[in-house]
């Protein structure tokens, strides 16, 4: 009798799935604001775009996009860790893909749902997000 009731109770057990709560934070804002104001201007990044704007990379590609509100602001962030957020966004349904069909491209766009979430962000929170400069070391200094 006691071990069915153990079976009964591993098997319950493994069918449950585990739930998981997903919270989104300030650096997930950062990429949903980025990916909203670049579809504004009909412009949609790559995850490596969003990476290259949020991490402030100066390049001829970017260049354009100096003035975005969250251009360097996650400086630290790795981009494998960033291609993570976003991979979970768009699993979450608040990022989408569109298909560029000239250059076989997939490119992010966000959804009602992502647009509802930023502003709600913004409504509560009515902050500006800090750009950050990366500090120049020299590669050779004068000490006395």
């Amino acid at each position: 009798m006691q071990s069915k009731n153990i079976r009964a109770n591993i098997f319950s057990m493994t069918i449950r799935k585990r739930k998981s709560t997903f919270r989104l934070t300030v650096s997930h804002f950062k990429i949903l604001e980025t990916v909203d104001e670049l579809n504004e201007q009909h412009d949609y990044p790559t995850a490596k775009g969003v990476n290259n704007i949020l991490s402030g990379k100066p390049d001829p590609e970017t260049k354009k996009f100096i003035n975005l509100k969250t251009f360097g602001t996650l400086l630290s962030f790795p981009g494998r860790k960033l291609c993570s957020y976003i991979l979970n966004m768009v699993r979450r349904g608040y990022l989408t893909y569109v298909y560029d069909e000239k250059s076989d491209q997939m490119y992010l766009k966000i959804t009602e749902k992502g647009k509802a979430e930023l502003f709600t962000f913004n409504k509560k929170h009515k902050t500006s997000y800090k750009k950050k400069t990366p500090t120049l070391h020299a590669e050779v200094a004068h000490i006395e």
